[in-house]
């Protein structure tokens, strides 16, 4: 054997010895440790390749196979699944302390200021910060009241667009007539002005806008191979994260031009925050910065004003097109809103916002659709801060978090007829409110 030939051999062995000596390991200390049951995985790869284009229904298939709790290894990630309200439970509310950091994923830090905004900032100083921030100046009852007679105009001309859209005869649109309105509503309370509309900002930014969000939100739900296999940065084979970085310039980019608009035309000194005209960057660049510093920094303005526009935009106006397609779809379900419209509003005014409370039909309505269709298939992902135990299985410390809400509202040991949209599933014996948030039960996460 001459000398290059032994050469070759000795690192083809050595490279295989590093891949699998891990392997071997790794499958010797998952029965020391208890971990919970799962699918068979291989070297390096772990379960990833299991994983398809709809990853919430894979692992769905997992829990229904495996049990309540399923335990994964994704590349070099420990990962837990679950689409069961007692884990759920478990994990969010008793052992909240354990898990109730966020993983630093690429899309994070690319798309959301080096993980520095309030969604997906791992637990520390700096979360805890920006998020008394947001619920002392921005979330509250007080701001959020203020923006009434905003959301109520909007939705008048949310009716009388579609009005004169039917009087056509044209078929409507409820993608772009709902995304108009989800973005004008948060972006008048945010930004302090329209983005589609006669008073709009103009067709060509709002169209800008609405790319850049729904690129955004792309990559941040994209399960990206680069965080779990780290010699998949290497090659990047489709892209991914050069995307990131352009989307991450264009977003920037937009943010700043947000941030120079508003301190041009900057309240003078004597202007309060209780003013009921600002809006919420005006409050961001009013109040002060870290470390006595006399205003916040851009970067935690633009993380902050991020934040809110993923919050409100797409999310909401796709569950709204999924309640209007359900309703179009059930004509019986039609006619029971029009009866309960018709009872507590009455024909000859608009709904109000203190009308919601009273509609409770509508109610089970929109919570059979959060049911059947989440605005994402999972809930942003947690991961543990130390070592513990769930259910007496062993989950290491840094291990990733999947809540699948998708298939929780589907787990046919909760709900019976899964596939059926049926509101009257919600209803109350009692006859008491049905509530949308804030629910006693961990079930409720499906809707």
């Amino acid at each position: 054997m001459d000398l290059v030939t032994l050469a070759s051999t000795l690192l083809f062995a050595v490279i295989i010895a590093k891949v699998i000596r891990p392997w071997l390991f790794k499958k010797s200390q998952d029965r020391s440790l208890g971990l919970p049951p799962g699918p068979p995985r291989l070297p390096m790869f772990g379960n990833l390749l299991q994983l398809g284009q709809l990853p919430h229904r894979d692992l769905a298939s997992f829990c229904e196979k495996y049990g309540p709790l399923v335990y994964l290894r994704l590349g070099s990630v420990d990962a837990i699944t679950t689409n069961d309200p007692d884990i759920i439970r478990e994990i969010l509310l008793r052992q909240d302390d354990v898990f109730a950091s966020r993983p630093r994923t690429l899309a994070a830090v690319h798309l959301a200021y080096g993980c520095g905004d309030v969604a997906l900032a791992p637990l520390g100083p700096h979360w805890k910060r920006m998020r008394r921030i947001c619920m002392e100046h921005l979330l509250t009852t007080k701001r959020l009241e203020s923006f009434v007679k905003h959301r109520a105009h909007e939705a008048q001309h949310l009716v009388q667009d579609v009005w004169a859209l039917a009087q056509t005869g044209k078929a409507v649109n409820l993608r772009e007539v709902l995304g108009a309105f989800s973005m004008n509503n948060v972006t008048r309370m945010l930004l302090g002005k329209q983005y589609f509309g006669v008073e709009s900002a103009g067709p060509q930014e709002a169209m800008e806008f609405m790319h850049i969000t729904h690129e955004l939100f792309w990559l941040l739900g994209l399960i990206y191979l680069g965080d779990y296999l780290p010699i998949w940065r290497w090659v990047d084979p489709y892209g991914c994260e050069k995307k990131m970085r352009e989307v991450e310039k264009k977003v920037d980019d937009f943010h700043m031009k947000i941030i120079e608009e508003h301190r041009k035309g900057k309240r003078k000194e004597t202007g309060s925050e209780e003013d009921g005209d600002m809006d919420f960057v005006d409050v961001l660049l009013s109040l002060p910065g870290e470390d006595g510093k006399e205003h916040m920094d851009d970067v935690e303005i633009k993380a902050l004003i991020q934040d809110m526009i993923a919050a409100a935009t797409d999310t909401s106006a796709v569950t709204n097109e999924w309640a209007m397609a359900e309703v179009i779809k059930h004509p019986r379900v039609l006619r029971k809103i029009q009866d309960e419209l018709d009872s507590v509003v009455g024909p000859n005014r608009m709904v109000t916002e203190s009308d919601l409370p009273h509609l409770n039909y509508l109610r089970c309505v929109v919570r059979e659709t959060f049911r059947m269709h989440p605005a994402g298939p999972f809930l942003i992902p947690h991961e543990s801060l130390r070592a513990t135990k769930i259910n007496g299985y062993d989950i290491p410390a840094k291990t990733r978090v999947f809540i699948n809400t998708h298939g929780l509202g589907r787990n046919k040991a909760i709900w019976d007829e899964v596939e059926e949209f049926r509101p009257e599933r919600h209803w109350l014996a009692e006859g008491s409110r049905v509530e949308i948030s804030h629910w006693s039960r961990f079930q409720d996460l499906a809707v």
